[in-house]
């Protein structure tokens, strides 16, 4: 290192320390230390060059100590130390860094003033999201490995719990504050917001308010707990919320919304927005709520369910443009203005008074499409359907093994109840061919209806192929987040359990856009679990994990994950840069 010396128009000096390197055969300089002006200076220093000159060449000098190697000694007969952790984890950090970024620890710190806690809610927030990234596990699971990182975490197994009755009321509010982070730390897409729903269920005996038994994704009898998500045209997480398992999924979709509509609206970073989402919340409340609040939507339309007219017009070959998909499909669509009317929901005057409905009219923009690989899954997944039919109308018997009505529709003769059970069965069965052949006709076809007339066919079909991503974060949050199995039984613990996994959801996917989406959710974890560290000899720790995926994670947030050895200071040290503004890192 050395005193490097710049002369500014004006005349003055400005002294600092720099360290000289080559990058790309290319000699560069890097500012180590600001000194200041030396005019200034002279006024605390006889002669400020030769003071700070001395000083830069001890900095030289200490680094290349730092830099020495040193001498450990082994005993071949030393025995294992029992009484303390010799392996533990540095790769949280990484999920640590963002966490802060976040401003959670603020947020939690905040809400528990004049609380009269003894423990610290942030503490147990961030052990529990490492602990769902990096190796997801019951609440009590994640408190006794709690030493198996490089951060001290000092509260009991009853202050988790406790502190889950306190997360539980904050949702709405972290939710504010998530979203205003993302939105001023790394921006959020305008315009799309894709929203779906996918439930988990609890292998529980008897439902309760909130597990309720409904219609299982996983086609599971257990009583199940819905989730609502929302998720921004980047791939980021926008907002949630739960719901009973018996809610139909039309039902959900305002009040997740909500989380991003009025004065949440500026903080969320969202202006005007489009809902894109599948038929199952393409309803008249729905479409009549997001237009009187001057949002829009793109919605999947049900074509086996629609009018008459609509499905003439999709089968109509008059106009279809022909082309291929993006897997190289046979691919074709058009689109028309078409006028809809809405039947609307009409708030009743009491609780008790009966529910009234208006119509009204909108226009919106229909895209029909076809699809050859659509069709040929829709056979694919109806054969098995029809298989178990033919076997019914062979063999009468097996109707007592009938457990959905998925088979049962195609035969005629049976009358299937509530829960999927025969209830009648004619003497003789037939099977249904006519309606095998009418949903053959319709294999393949889709059609999604927007309020944005303005767009081209193609825009909109691309806008709806999108929601791939929010089915993708579903499969996330069941297999490498592991959300469920759920040891929790009490609401508030089974509600603040879903908040610590949208924080983890976030952080994770926050990652990805970091490392420029190369690398999946698996990919992140599985790295970071694995960038540990076992202790060596006195403060010395050996690490032995380096691949590419946590290369790019730490060039990305400042942290080095590549040295193999370390002292518990110089951990201390990155663990606590973590907590502190990214720029104040050291760069890599």
């Amino acid at each position: 290192m050395r005193l490097k010396q710049t002369r500014t128009k004006d005349g003055r000096v400005w002294l600092s320390i720099v360290r000289r390197y080559r990058e790309g055969g290319v000699s560069k300089t890097k500012t180590v230390e600001r000194v200041g002006w030396l005019d200034e200076l002279k006024e605390s220093f006889d002669d400020p060059v030769a003071h700070f000159s001395a000083r830069a060449e001890a900095l030289t000098i200490a680094e290349a100590e730092a830099a020495a190697a040193r001498a450990v000694e082994i005993h071949p007969l030393e025995k294992i130390d029992a009484r303390g952790d010799l392996r533990k984890n540095l790769g949280f950090c990484a999920l640590s860094a963002i966490y802060h970024e976040l401003g959670l620890d603020g947020f939690f710190k905040n809400h528990q003033r004049h609380r009269g806690f003894e423990y610290s809610v942030d503490a147990v927030v961030r052990l529990l999201v490492f602990d769902r990234v990096l190796r997801p596990s019951s609440k009590r699971g994640a408190f006794a490995a709690a030493g198996d990182y490089f951060e001290s975490f000092k509260f009991s197994l009853d202050d988790v719990y406790r502190a889950l009755t306190h997360i539980a009321g904050l949702k709405d509010a972290l939710l504010e504050q998530l979203n205003g982070r993302v939105a001023t730390t790394w921006g959020r897409p305008d315009k799309f917001a894709y929203y779906d729903v996918t439930n988990y269920y609890f292998e529980i005996d008897e439902p309760d308010d909130l597990r309720r038994k409904g219609v299982s994704k996983e086609h599971r009898p257990e009583p199940i707990v819905q989730m609502g998500l929302l998720m921004d045209a980047s791939g980021l997480p926008v907002a949630y919320d739960l719901f009973c398992g018996n809610t139909p999924d039309c039902d959900t979709l305002t009040t997740v919304l909500s989380h991003i509509r009025g004065e949440k609206r500026v903080a969320s970073g969202f202006g005007r927005v489009v809902v894109v989402a599948d038929r199952g919340v393409n309803t008249s409340d729905n479409v009549f709520s997001l237009l009187a609040k001057g949002d829009g939507y793109v919605f999947a339309k049900s074509v086996r369910g629609a009018s008459a007219e609509l499905q003439r017009w999709v089968r109509s070959e008059a106009g279809y443009s022909p082309g291929l998909d993006r897997d190289g499909a046979a691919f074709r669509s058009k689109s028309r203005i078409a006028e809809r009317t809405l039947t609307v929901t009409v708030a009743a005057a009491t609780d008790d008074s009966p529910k009234k409905t208006k119509r009204t009219k909108v226009t919106e923009k229909q895209v029909a499409f076809w699809s050859a690989k659509y069709a040929a899954r829709a056979r694919s997944e109806r054969a098995e359907a029809v298989a178990r039919a033919r076997a019914m109308v062979a063999s009468p018997p097996k109707l007592k093994a009938l457990i959905d009505h998925t088979a049962a529709k195609y035969v005629l003769g049976v009358t299937v109840d509530e829960n999927g059970e025969a209830a009648e069965v004619d003497s003789v069965l037939l099977f249904d061919s006519e309606r095998l052949a009418r949903e053959e006709e319709l294999d393949g076809y889709y059609v999604i209806s927007t309020s944005e007339t303005q767009m081209t066919a193609a825009e909109i079909i691309e806008s709806y192929r999108e929601l791939w991503r929010i089915e993708e974060s579903f499969r996330v949050t069941k297999s490498d987040l592991c959300y469920r199995p759920i040891y929790l039984s009490d609401p508030d613990h089974i509600k603040a359990h879903f908040a610590i996994c949208f924080i983890a959801l976030l952080i994770c996917r926050i990652l990805q856009v970091e490392t420029g989406w190369r690398h999946s959710v698996a990919t992140i974890a599985e790295t970071l679990s694995r960038a540990s560290g076992t202790h060596l000899s006195e403060n010395w720790w050996v690490f032995d994990h380096r691949d590419g995926a946590i290369d790019e994670i730490g060039a990305a947030l400042g942290i080095d994950f590549r040295r193999k050895y370390l002292t518990s200071g110089e951990i201390r040290s990155i663990v606590a840069s973590t907590k502190k503004p990214r720029a104040a890192r050291t760069s890599l």
